[in-house]
């Protein structure tokens, strides 16, 4: 009996077949593919069959035997009776088809000079077409099949059918391309959904289906830093290795949607169900491990959603629109795992979209407000400007925190129009305390990562400070830590126009990223803000304030100005004053208030000065 192969071995056996089956002449590369796994198995025979348009009839075209030293290309039809044919159809429409002698004589085996100890079977699908079969043949030895070395097998054949199909030298010419994913010869995604359609609501009765949408997570970075070329390699990769599903699972069709986005149909048994997404984890973490193995140096993460459908009602396109849905909030939420989906999620979907509809309603009633919150001086307790944060007040006198629309809107691109709301308020505000000779402070706003995908900013910063006529100086534009390291080019253009203006720049959040010296002094930043997560404990550890202090003269060293953030003890300002942090924001010196509660606060500190210095 030969030796069973471990999982790493399997991945191996794969590894190889893809690796063959790359930019080589399809008979050589398909016959190395062939006798490289009946060599790794160790089994008798490993032969391919093509249908051909011959009634009820195969052809062999491809064979590897024990006794031979290479595998050969063939030319033998086998034909079948018709009963033969359907019974094998219905099989081989769920999948693997495995004949051991203790199950009787099989009944598609073709004809063979003496009866084999079994024979395992793999029907090959282009589109929604049966091509023919990858079968394992034994003759000599019993064996025992591990649900990994069946797995490998179906992964094996899937792509070997894929890479025959993509050279249209063969049985798929016969068939409308249009049926067919021309980079991983999936089934195309219009097919797909014109085959689910047809078949959704037989496909329901005792079982349930299980539709699962997935993507690669930042596949973009693979295409633009390893190549377009290296990208298909991998897709063809995955399409080889998702059809490879498990003998549970065997009734499922697969797709790709669109670039790196796959969905899949499964027909479970309901008793299947709540261990369907541990199967679908397993396989995406096989397929991760795959796919890592062919392109060293990346982490490869599957973002998957799944829904289940019981009721005949709901159709197919929605059934995949929910799994899609899932798949997003799974990608969104950093997820390792497959996300169900859930109704809750659809109310999520109805919010955005009662945000999207009244957004422009509130800008144009001034139902978002500017907020403040004060920035002080570390010397003297003064008043040293403010942070313009946003808030959505409804008519009836209610909010909607910016928690619960910032987000969306930064996804939509709809934040572009709440922050120019901002800046045009802070404008405003600036030029009436100016025409009212009152004193002014600088402000800083938000700039949204969305603004640096665009030109649209800074023409409309100059257009704000022509109308109003405000010093440059008493604005300032905060981007956070993670804009800065996602854009660094970009980033550095917005830093350099916005100093050519007069304006000042801060990085905001900083510490909550991965930023670097090296990125530090090579952008010119007028202003550090240390983030409010180094003061998570109101009484400072000796870590925390190692941190801080090592910051504040790293910064200090490079001619910044440093602020710390998230400030709500009196031990905590102490502390600060004494690492010579130059400003301080947060609750324990005030909360965001509105313009006029703002005014009077600033009359306030005025006040005190005034005091003080008296």
């Amino acid at each position: 009996m030969c030796a069973t192969l471990s999982s790493e071995q399997c991945l191996g056996l794969v590894e190889f077949t893809s690796s063959e089956l790359v930019e080589k002449p399809v008979e050589s590369a398909v016959a190395s593919a062939v006798e490289h796994i009946r060599e790794a198995f160790g089994v008798s025979c490993v032969r391919i069959r093509e249908i051909i348009p011959r009634p009820f009839s195969l052809r062999y075209t491809y064979e590897s035997l024990d006794d031979r030293s290479k595998a050969r290309r063939v030319n033998q039809t086998v034909t079948f009776d018709e009963a033969e044919w359907e019974e094998a159809m219905s099989v081989f429409s769920n999948g693997i088809y495995r004949y051991d002698r203790s199950q009787g004589e099989a009944k598609f085996i073709g004809r063979v000079s003496h009866k084999p100890l079994y024979v395992i079977e793999v029907p090959m699908f282009c589109g929604k077409h049966f091509l023919g079969t990858f079968d394992i043949v034994e003759f000599n030895s019993e064996r025992e099949w591990t649900h990994i070395e069946l797995s490998a097998v179906t992964i094996c054949a899937n792509m070997i059918c894929q890479y025959i199909s993509r050279t249209n030298k063969c049985f798929v010419t016969r068939y409308d391309s249009t049926d067919i994913d021309p980079l991983t010869g999936l089934m195309s995604f219009t097919a797909f959904s014109e085959n689910l359609d047809e078949r959704f609501t037989d496909m329901i009765g005792d079982t349930c289906i299980a539709v699962v949408y997935s993507d690669i997570h930042h596949f973009k970075y693979i295409n633009e830093n390893y190549g377009y070329k290296k990208g298909d390699e991998l897709l063809k990769l995955t399409a080889g290795a998702m059809s490879g599903s498990s003998e549970e699972y065997t009734g499922t069709t697969l797709s790709r949607v669109h670039s790196d986005n796959f969905v899949s149909a499964s027909a479970l048994p309901k008793e299947f169900v709540p261990y369907f997404e541990d199967f679908i984890k397993e396989q995406n973490d096989m397929l991760c491990s795959l796919l890592e193995d062919n392109c060293p140096g990346v982490k490869i993460r599957m973002n998957t959603g799944i829904c289940y459908v019981e009721d005949a009602s709901i159709t197919a396109a929605t059934a995949i629109a929910n799994a899609n849905l899932a798949r997003k909030k799974a990608k969104s939420e950093s997820l390792r795992r497959p996300l169900v989906f859930a109704d809750s999620m659809m109310d999520d979907i109805n919010y955005q979209e009662y945000l999207n509809n009244e957004l422009p309603k509130a800008i144009a009633n001034r139902e978002l407000k500017v907020y403040y919150q004060p920035k002080i001086n570390c010397s003297d307790d003064s008043l040293y400007g403010a942070e313009a944060l946003v808030r959505w007040q409804k008519p009836d006198g209610s909010f909607i925190y910016p928690d619960q629309f910032i987000p969306f809107f930064e996804k939509n691109g709809n934040i572009v129009d709440v922050d120019f709301y901002v800046y045009r308020e802070v404008f405003r505000y600036l030029r009436k305390r100016l025409d009212a000779s009152l004193p002014v402070f600088p402000i800083s706003m938000n700039v949204s990562r969305v603004h640096l995908k665009s030109d649209r900013i800074i023409p409309y910063i100059k257009e704000l400070i022509a109308k109003y006529d405000v010093p440059p100086s008493l604005v300032e534009f905060e981007l956070t830590e993670n804009i800065y390291m996602n854009n660094l080019l970009k980033a550095d253009e917005f830093i350099s126009s916005c100093r050519a203006l007069g304006a000042q720049v801060s990085m905001d959040d900083f510490g909550s990223g991965y930023s670097s010296l090296n990125v530090m002094s090579s952008l010119s930043i007028d202003t550090l803000k240390i983030d409010r997560i180094f003061l998570k404990n109101e009484d400072l550890n000796d870590s925390d304030k190692t941190i801080i202090e090592s910051m504040i003269t790293m910064a200090k060293r490079l001619g910044m100005n440093v602020i710390c953030e998230g400030v709500e003890t009196q031990a905590q300002s102490d502390f600060l004053k004494k690492a010579h942090c130059d400003q301080i924001q947060g609750y324990y010196y005030g909360r965001p208030m509105d313009e006029e509660s703002f005014d009077k606060f600033a009359m306030e500190k005025l006040g005190c000065s005034v005091a003080k210095n008296q």
